[in-house]
C-alpha cells in the first residue's frame, strides 16, 4: 500500500541504509539541509521503517551482512515500487551496482563522495519520484477528457478523408496522393495518441494484469500478417520461428503491445534485407529475439533504451527514444521480463525474456499445446 503524505510540498524523507556508520553519517551531513533523513545499520531494519511510513528515496549499501542489499531492494519496491534507491558502491564494485540498477535502482554513489553529484543525484531521484506521485494522483476525467480532446479532431479528419478517397472518379492522381498522406499521417498520429494515453494508464498503475494461458505461435503469426504489408513495401521479409506448442501463462495484450512495439522499431528502421522473429521455451518461461538487418542502434540510445526499461532517469531525459522504445521498457516491467539490446553494423538484436506468471506463486503450469 502507497502511503502519501497528506501534503505533497512536506520535506522529502530519505533513508540512509549501511552498516558503516561513518558512511551514514557522512551522507546525513551531505544531505541533511535538503532532506528529513533517516539511517539504518541493516536490511531488515531498513524494511521496518519503509513499512512503517513514507520513504522517498533510499541510499543502499549492497553489501550489508544479515539481509543483503540486492534482498534489501527487492523488498524494498514490492512495499512501494515508486521509491528511488541509490546504490552506494566502492572501489571495485561497479559490477555489484550495475546488478542493482537491473533491480531497478535508479543510480549508484561512488566512493569516496562527491558532495555535489551526491547532492544532484538525490535531487533527480526525488524530482522522479514526484512525477510518478503526480501520474498517479491525476483525476482519472482529466486523463479521459484529454484523451478525447486528442481523439475527435483526429476521428473528424480520417472520417472527411476517407469519404473524399470514396469519390475517386473526380480526383487527379496528386489529390488521390495527398488524401493518403492526409490518411497515413492521420493513423499514425491517432497511434501516438492512443500509445501516450496508454503509457499515462499503465504509470498510473490503472492498468491490470490479466494472466490468461497465451499461446505464442498465435500473437507472432497475427504480428507477421500485420506487418507484411510495410515491410514488403520496403523489400523486407518479416520471419517468423517459434516452437510448436509453446504457451506460457502471462499477460497476452500486454505482450503483443510488447512485441509490436519492438517489431514496428525493427520494421521503421530496417531498409533491406530482413526482420527474424525466434521464440523459444526456456526455465520459467520463454525467450524471444528480434533481429533485423538495419543500421543498428547506437551505444547511446541502448543505454538510454535500458535506462527507461529499468525505470531510472538520468540528469537529462532521455533524447532519441521514439514512444515505442519508451512503451516497451514500461511493459516489459510490467510483464516482470527483461530486455536487452545488442547493436552493430549489421543489425541490432533484442533479447526478450519473458516469465511464465504462473510459476511466481505455483509450480509450473503446462497447458496444453
Amino acid at each position: 500500500m502507497h502511503k502519501w503524505p497528506p501534503n505533497m510540498n512536506e520535506r522529502p524523507r530519505l533513508l540512509i541504509v549501511d552498516d558503516e556508520r561513518g558512511v551514514r553519517e557522512s551522507l546525513r551531513a551531505i544531505l541533511q539541509s535538503d532532506c528529513e533523513v533517516l539511517t539504518a545499520s541493516s536490511g531488515n531494519e531498513a524494511l521496518t521503517i519503509v513499512g512503517e511510513g513514507t520513504i522517498d528515496v533510499v541510499t543502499l549499501d549492497l553489501k550489508m551482512p544479515g539481509l543483503g542489499g540486492i534482498g534489501a531492494l527487492e523488498r524494498i519496491k514490492e512495499i512501494d515500487p515508486d521509491i528511488e534507491v541509490l546504490i552506494i558502491t566502492g572501489y571495485g564494485t561497479i559490477d555489484t551496482a550495475i546488478q542493482g540498477l537491473r533491480f531497478r535502482a535508479f543510480d549508484y554513489i561512488a566512493k569516496p563522495f562527491d558532495c555535489d553529484h551526491v547532492r544532484r543525484l538525490v535531487q533527480a531521484a526525488l524530482a522522479r519520484r514526484a512525477a510518478a506521485r503526480r501520474v498517479k494522483t491525476m483525476p482519472e476525467q482529466i486523463l479521459s477528457s484529454l484523451s478525447h480532446e486528442f481523439r475527435t479532431p483526429l476521428n473528424v479528419i480520417m472520417g472527411y478523408s476517407t469519404m473524399l478517397q470514396e469519390d475517386g472518379e473526380s480526383l487527379s492522381d496528386d489529390q488521390r496522393l495527398a488524401l493518403d498522406r492526409i490518411r497515413s499521417n492521420s493513423d499514425a498520429l491517432l497511434g501516438y495518441v492512443e500509445t501516450l494515453f496508454y503509457m499515462a494508464e499503465l504509470d498510473r498503475g490503472a492498468v491490470g494484469v490479466d494472466i490468461t494461458p497465451v499461446r505464442f505461435s498465435d500473437i507472432l503469426g497475427k504480428l507477421r500478417t500485420d506487418f507484411a504489408r510495410g515491410a514488403a513495401e520496403k523489400a523486407i521479409t518479416v520471419r517468423v520461428d517459434v516452437s510448436t506448442g509453446l504457451v506460457l501463462a502471462t499477460d497476452g495484450d500486454k505482450l503483443t503491445r510488447l512485441l509490436r512495439a519492438l517489431l514496428d522499431n525493427a520494421v521503421r528502421h530496417t531498409s533491406q534485407g530482413d526482420v527474424a522473429v525466434v521464440a523459444r521455451p526456456a526455465s520459467g518461461g520463454a525467450t524471444i529475439e528480434i533481429r533485423d538487418s538495419g543500421p543498428g542502434l547506437g551505444a547511446e540510445l541502448i543505454v538510454e533504451t535500458e535506462d527507461v526499461i529499468a525505470g531510472r532517469t538520468s540528469m537529462r531525459p532521455p533524447r532519441h527514444l521514439g514512444f515505442g522504445l519508451r512503451l516497451a521498457g514500461r511493459l516489459v516491467r510490467t510483464l516482470g521480463a527483461s530486455l536487452t539490446l545488442v547493436g552493430g553494423p549489421d543489425g541490432t538484436t533484442c533479447h526478450l525474456v519473458i516469465p511464465d506468471l504462473a510459476a511466481a506463486d505455483a509450480p509450473h503450469v503446462a497447458y496444453g499445446g
